[in-house]
């Protein structure tokens, strides 16, 4: 392992002080919503939606504060007292994040034996060491987070980048923002077949409501609580149309509180040698002009395109809930066609020294098609480089013609620790396994495995400590992030405020 260059970390150290120089006094502290990096928010706050505390759709991250804090209010912790250490929990996350007047600065090292191979919500170290700095702050009309992380020996060849940087603006119920944000599109806690933290997040734009309250309008009042986001980023990796665009639109509502319901679209669009006009733009989000058969229609097909439908439905007699996501990769009678499938059921454990959360989800991403099952999801005859950035699928951790099973346990001791176990079993690449390689950004030639992973994260005054480790029964890596079947890491996160 080749040391980090000394005027490497001089400009990360560079980049940070004129950070905190650069930004008025006034401002305020955190941001205006929940980014995905945090999983034990996520626990409290599904544990809390199980209930019917909180209302709001919560399957689609970034999560708005305002309208998780609004149901958290109204509710009398003393109705259900299982639940009074998820309520304080959020609670107090929610006014440090939403309080003016605080500046909110940190430091973060990571260190790991490997890259890590598959990544699931709450992740956010990726290499085998870097350092991060960041700030973060709130006013009335603006809201930023500054992040710089140096990474040594990066499996991607980038040593510095501005992963979940952005500045926003906030306008009445709308916030808009240019910037580096990951984004994870549905209820599964290890894989999102449409969008996830599996790769890295591309520069963009993004248009976001902040409130989630229902419309009182005549029949769209029957959504109830409903939210919807939309973004554009431009992947400026290396790719076999450069300049392409990634394109994602999302609706997300609630007609009754124990059910929620997401429909979602995303594609690649634009780039060298590809249409980019206004009438493109517009085939391309009513999807009149998908599934190009021909040639002469392909030299003018808007894009490659993605659809998916997730829902989430609360059963509070058993404490938990179950969850459905399909994903087309092409578009029939205004549903998607060709699609890929994710099912999963999570529920609430509590004892006397454990409360967390049971998860056993299973992922296929092959396709119900009559002619085709492989090699159809992520890949594109046109976008040959696939729904791929920087070596990794934007969708599902497993890329496609993959069946994965996995069970998870996450949540709190009853000192306060953070704890998680997961498992996954399955084939990757299948139609690959016996037959002739395939387009896949883990292995061409397909391959079975079983993979147990656990971490462990203790908080403190000053900060947080994490640990955790994987053991992968088979090397089924092929491009260099996995080069034995056992991985460690640790990382340490000091709170300069």
């Amino acid at each position: 392992m080749t040391t980090i260059k000394n005027n490497s970390l001089l400009k990360c150290l560079c980049v940070w002080l004129l950070t905190m120089l650069s930004v008025a006094s006034s401002a305020a502290v955190a941001q205006p919503w929940l980014d995905m990096r945090d999983k034990d928010l996520r626990l409290d706050i599904e544990r809390l939606a199980d209930a019917g505390v909180v209302k709001v759709p919560i399957n689609t991250w970034p999560l708005m504060w305002v309208g998780i804090l609004d149901d958290l209010q109204s509710f009398d912790v003393k109705r259900q007292p299982q639940l009074q250490a998820s309520h304080a929990r959020v609670i107090a996350a929610g006014d440090r994040a939403t309080r003016p007047g605080q500046s909110n600065l940190s430091a973060k090292v990571s260190v790991a034996s490997e890259t890590q191979l598959f990544r699931h919500f709450g992740d956010s170290a990726r290499d085998k060491a870097s350092v991060s700095l960041g700030r973060s702050g709130i006013s009335q009309h603006f809201a930023y987070n500054l992040e710089v992380t140096q990474v040594n020996s990066p499996w991607d060849s980038e040593e510095t980048h501005y992963d979940n940087s952005y500045f926003a603006f906030i306008w009445g119920n709308w916030i808009g923002l240019a910037g580096n944000i990951e984004r994870w599109w549905g209820p599964g806690w290890n894989s999102s077949l449409i969008l996830s933290n599996n790769s890295r997040p591309a520069p963009g734009l993004t248009l976001q409501r902040n409130y989630s309250e229902a419309s009182q309008l005549p029949i769209l009042e029957w959504l109830g609580p409903w939210t919807t986001s939309a973004f554009i980023s431009q992947l400026d990796d290396e790719r076999f149309i450069n300049d392409a665009k990634l394109v994602g639109m999302t609706l997300g509502f609630r007609p009754v509180p124990s059910l929620e319901i997401n429909l979602r679209r995303t594609a690649q669009w634009g780039g060298e040698g590809r249409p980019e006009s206004f009438k493109s733009f517009f085939e391309l989000a009513t999807g009149i002009s998908d599934n190009c058969e021909t040639a002469q229609c392909r030299l003018t097909e808007p894009g490659n395109q993605l659809g998916a439908i997730d829902i989430n439905w609360n059963l509070p007699w058993i404490d938990g809930s179950i969850y459905a996501q399909t994903v087309g990769e092409d578009e029939s009678g205004a549903l998607p066609s060709r699609s890929s499938r994710q099912y999963g059921f999570k529920r609430s454990i509590d004892t006397d020294s454990f409360q967390g959360r049971l998860f056993v989800e299973h992922d296929n991403t092959s396709t119900v098609s009559y002619f085709s099952h492989y090699n159809i999801l992520y890949n594109h005859s046109i976008y040959r480089t696939g729904y791929r950035y920087q070596g990794r699928v934007i969708g599902a951790t497993w890329d496609n013609d993959s069946k994965i099973t996995s069970i998870g346990l996450l949540g709190h001791l009853n000192n306060g620790d953070a704890v998680e176990a997961r498992f996954s079993a399955g084939e990757l690449n299948i139609d690959s396994i016996d037959g002739s390689s395939s387009r896949h950004s883990i292995t061409t030639q397909g391959g079975e495995f079983n993979s147990v992973s656990a971490k462990w994260r203790r908080s403190f005054s000053w900060g947080d400590a994490e640990i955790n480790g994987r053991y992968t029964d088979s090397v089924v890596d092929e491009f260099g992030r996995q080069k034995n079947q056992g991985m460690v890491g640790a990382s340490i996160t000091y709170r300069l405020d």
